[in-house]
């Protein structure tokens, strides 16, 4: 009896590593990548209409990040398994995503033949979350990690307030992140709630204050 293939949807704003990643799974027979979406609203449009045995998942998107995303599959959806497959990575994030429901944090560089194999885990039960190699660049973001977390910031918000503290526009930020103008503004209105500050002048303050400079 023919085995049926393992359905899957991407999900990443980067449309070329979307389409290379989709490219390099349809090269595998038991592999079928069904959707590709480029924000989380997408990816909860697609599940409306076909739900895959699992979904890949980037976690920097615009629009509804990947980590609300897989927060609201999870509790939509529960069957979809979600495999995190991202540039950042580190000790909270795993820890949040675990709490959430994923089964797998998969870094970008993972090479294809780990990648498949992590895959067939998921589909049969499995989970996977990579460990951190003291030389590894992910290392980096550790102490940044701890100061995201006391302040309730998102890695999407991090990102923006490090471009801000360099004196980036809005506009800039938008182009530098392949995001939306108003995404942008939204989490610069978001971070200044969060921070208790007010306007630009108050979040480059905070940033310099703060080491983020």
């Amino acid at each position: 009896m023919e085995q049926r293939p393992i359905t899957l949807i991407i999900a990443d704003d980067h449309k070329l590593f979307a389409e290379g990643l989709s490219a390099i799974l349809a090269e595998q027979p038991n592999f079928k990548v069904i959707a590709i979406a480029s924000n989380g609203m997408e990816v909860l449009h697609l599940l409306n209409k076909q739900l895959p045995d699992i979904l890949i998942l980037d976690l920097n998107m615009p629009v509804m990040d990947g980590e609300i995303t897989a927060e609201k599959i999870r509790q939509l959806f529960p069957q979809v398994k979600i495999m995190v497959l991202s540039m950042y990575y580190t000790e909270r994030l795993a820890s949040k995503l675990t709490e959430i429901g994923v089964k797998a944090f998969v870094q970008k560089d993972t090479d294809a033949k780990k990648l498949y194999s992590i895959l067939y885990d998921l589909q049969n039960g499995g989970k996977y979350f990579q460990k951190i190699k003291p030389t590894s660049k992910s290392s980096i973001f550790t102490e940044s990690d701890l100061f995201q977390k006391n302040h309730n910031l998102t890695t999407r918000e991090m990102e923006i307030l490090r471009l801000i503290s360099e004196d980036y526009t809005s506009q800039q930020i938008a182009q530098k992140l392949f995001i939306a103008l108003t995404t942008v503004d939204t989490h610069r209105k978001n971070m200044a709630q969060k921070l208790n500050l007010t306007g630009k002048a108050g979040l480059i303050k905070f940033a310099i204050e703060n080491k983020l400079r």
